[in-house]
């Protein structure tokens, strides 16, 4: 499956720093996106209150 990501002129410098970070490691540009999107999400999302006790 193919997804398109459009960058704005202004951000097409933070881009190419993102090509040139996933290529030193030996990463695609698309992996590198997946991985800030994990982690992105992961400390975004709310946390289950471990006093919940309404489940």
């Amino acid at each position: 499956m193919n997804r398109t990501i459009y960058v704005r002129a202004a951000e097409l410098e933070l881009w190419r720093r993102a090509e040139a970070y996933a290529r030193e490691r030996r990463m695609t540009t698309s992996g590198l996106v997946m991985a800030a999107l994990e982690r992105y999400l992961d400390a975004e999302s709310p946390k289950p209150d471990k006093d919940d006790t309404s489940r």
